[in-house]
């Protein structure tokens, strides 16, 4: 058995790898606590209208959509103002079907993007620029969802709107709020790539050194206490 030479020998080694590690983690987790998670969404800055699906125009099934489009992944129904459209992914592809003729709607152009942009955000900040993202996305965005339009705002906290330039649907709503809370959620979780594995490795390892550090802190904790609860012991029996 360990003696309490060893486990303060081994609680003294640890404290200084593990400690900025647990200082990561209550900021983080305070941050993550103490802030609305609609608000770090970004669900303030849009408000997208939310329109009923007019089945009168809609003249191919979702079973008609499939054999025509036997890759196709995601499928969905969804209305627009300029009618409804069958939107899924195929090839790697987001695309949107006219749910009326079954034709492939053209890609948004910059003009359009702006438009929808104007649209659907909240505030009459004026448009900074528009960014066209085809091979590489921003970190803060899903490569799974190029090509994509960025749209940003000039405004306080540099709010970001995001829309499939195949589809022009919003995919995305970024500020720095949100940016902060990923960059905390990243040495939260310990993933400096992704920013999304919870269980990779080295947060198994860091984790699993952290309980050590804290049951060795307990040990010496309660050894500490012994000579004061002997003592008071002693006397009451006197």
């Amino acid at each position: 058995m360990a003696s309490i030479t060893q486990i303060r020998r081994w609680h003294r080694l640890l404290a200084p790898l593990i400690g900025l590690q647990f200082l990561f983690w209550c900021i983080s987790g305070a941050y993550m606590v103490l802030t609305d998670i609609d608000d770090i969404h970004g669900d303030h800055l849009v408000a997208e209208p939310v329109l009923p699906i007019d089945y009168a125009q809609v003249r191919l099934t979702f079973a008609s959509v499939k054999a025509d489009h036997p890759e196709a992944m995601h499928l969905r129904l969804k209305q627009t103002p300029q009618g409804p459209v069958y939107l899924f992914r195929e090839d790697g592809i987001t695309k949107a079907l006219n749910a009326t003729s079954g034709e492939l709607i053209t890609p948004p152009n910059e003009t359009v993007i702006r438009a929808k942009a104007k649209l659907v955000y909240t505030s009459d900040d004026p448009i900074a620029n528009v960014t066209l993202y085809q091979e590489q996305a921003p970190s803060e965005i899903s490569p799974r969802l190029l090509p994509v339009y960025r749209v940003d705002f000039d405004a306080p906290l540099s709010p970001s709107l995001y829309f499939s330039a195949n589809t022009g649907e919003l995919v995305g709503k970024r500020f720095d709020g949100w940016r902060l809370f990923d960059f905390l959620w990243m040495l939260h979780i310990m993933d400096y790539a992704e920013r999304d594995n919870i269980h990779n490795n080295l947060l198994r390892i860091t984790s699993l050194l952290a309980l050590l550090l804290a049951l060795t802190g307990a040990v010496l904790a309660w050894r500490s206490l012994r000579p004061a609860q002997e003592s008071s012991k002693t006397e009451a029996e006197a």
